[in-house]
């Protein structure tokens, strides 16, 4: 048997938070009697609702691509919701090295020596600093490249554009709520633990998003619309490096290619979530139902805003149908 296999007979009352989660807790008994390693991308993806989660995503990635206009504003609302998700990490990383104590090896006797928090920050601090440099240019600027290249696709103005990074107060709302739950709690294990899960969807959609983008832009709809922009628009200097626009997707994640840095932080995150079980007095059971608890929380919050940016596009494009002029 595992060591990860759950130790008690599911709570109904404990687990029945929601639906997704009590239907998780039930499925990752099953995957672990199954041999699955606990926490690995099998074993989100067999727990939880990511297949359709990711559907959902191709399709609004399918509908935004449609119009030059409506593809600026669709993205605008992306990687503005993209930066602030990237900020909050260090913040994680941040409340775990400063619970001192709260993670200890049970194999070292000695309290100071036992201490593993900072091993633990360290995991979470990649995904941070490949946010922050990519050994170059910081992430938001290379999507801010992305974003120049869509408005010349869609031939917008300087004041138009200006008028998109209005954001609307939902997105506002969303984005306040990745910072809490992405930040942790600084001495509180399942406040740390449940923000772990909060990273491992963070990272795991990250990948499946930047894969979709690339195969509908350059696989799905090649040498038409916006990949055949792409393709006659030249490298700009970024930095002191030299970047196509369409390498913030790629550095992220590919349709056909290497794997991007999403799945690098996700593994990161695996081991880290696999040690904080190990390093943590609650049963398994518990330790699972926290991850899956944040995991859950960060799906919610980008299915809506995918949903809402989705609405919110598609409205907008119908209403430009009508009154070309955007100012």
């Amino acid at each position: 048997m595992s060591s990860f296999q759950i130790e008690t007979t599911l709570n109904p009352i404990k687990t029945a938070k929601t639906a997704n989660l009590a239907q998780a807790m039930v499925k990752a008994n099953v995957a672990l009697q199954n041999n699955f390693k606990p926490f690995s991308i099998e074993f989100f993806r067999q727990c939880l609702p990511v297949a359709e989660a990711a559907d959902n995503i191709e399709r609004y990635f399918n509908r935004a691509i449609q119009n030059p206009t409506g593809l600026y504003m669709f993205f605008q609302r992306y990687t503005y919701f993209n930066g602030d998700t990237s900020a909050v990490i260090s913040r994680l990383a941040s409340s775990i090295a400063m619970s001192r104590y709260l993670f200890n090896d049970p194999t070292v006797l000695v309290r100071e020596e036992a201490d593993r928090g900072f091993y633990l920050s360290a995991k979470v601090m990649v995904a941070a600093y490949d946010e922050g440099t990519n050994d170059g240019a910081p992430h938001r600027t290379l999507a801010q490249l992305l974003l120049r290249t869509m408005a010349n696709y869609a031939n917008l103005s300087i004041d138009e554009q200006n008028q998109f990074a209005d954001v609307p107060a939902w997105l506002t709302e969303i984005c306040n709520g990745i910072m809490t739950g992405y930040a942790g709690v600084p001495g509180d294990a399942a406040a740390l633990i449940r923000s772990m899960g909060f990273h491992a969807a963070s990272e795991l959609f990250g990948d499946i998003e930047h894969g979709l983008l690339d195969k509908i832009v350059r696989y799905d709809n090649a040498n038409v619309g916006f990949d055949a922009f792409l393709r006659k628009t030249p490298p700009t200097e970024l930095c002191g490096h030299r970047y196509q626009p369409w390498c913030y997707v790629l550095v992220h994640a590919s349709h056909e290619s290497a794997a991007g840095v999403e799945a690098s932080h996700f593994d990161c995150v695996m081991d880290a979530l696999n040690l904080m079980a190990d390093y943590r007095p609650e049963s398994k059971e518990q330790i699972m139902e926290w991850v899956f608890e944040g995991f859950e929380q960060f799906m919610t919050l980008e299915q809506d805003m995918f949903k809402r940016v989705d609405e919110e596009s598609q409205a907008f494009v119908k209403r430009l149908v009508k009154e070309p002029a955007l100012v």
